[in-house]
């Protein structure tokens, strides 16, 4: 089973092929959804830097680079203060089960099973997070 310590900061050298790496083809776009998810999804969002983790089945996540915030999903009347990590992995997540969805609707069948495989590794490691009930709820 999988524990906080696998999540490896990515350096900055290796970010470039990290990203294709966790998204496929769908990088670029899918980079510009965890940015405007942020915004969405994190009060008071200022357009941080993000950190990149990799996990090591391959999957990974995205988190901005500040200590702690605030995340409110409108969507399920969530609004909770966390930390960034968790609050990363939940927009990470998000927008995993976004482009999944997207894909699977669009019968991209590669990019769907991609997408669907990159969260269910991140669900993996949800469930050894110290703030994994959090995430959950969040994502609920």
């Amino acid at each position: 089973m999988q524990t906080l310590t696998d999540a490896v900061l990515v350096t900055r050298d290796a970010r470039l092929s990290f990203l294709p790496a966790l998204f496929s083809d769908d990088f670029v776009r899918a980079e510009l959804n965890i940015y405007a998810y942020g915004d969405r999804y994190i009060q008071d969002y200022d357009g941080a830097e993000w950190l990149f983790y990799t996990l090591p089945d391959g999957g990974g996540y995205l988190a901005p680079d500040v200590p702690r915030v605030t995340v409110w999903n409108p969507d399920n009347w969530f609004e909770q203060e966390m930390s960034a990590d968790a609050a990363g992995i939940f927009i990470t997540a998000m927008v995993l089960n976004h482009r999944c969805w997207m894909y699977s609707h669009h019968d991209e069948e590669e990019l769907c099973g991609h997408f669907l495989e990159r969260y269910e590794q991140l669900m993996a490691f949800v469930e050894t997070h110290p703030e994994r009930d959090l995430i959950l709820r969040a994502l609920d």
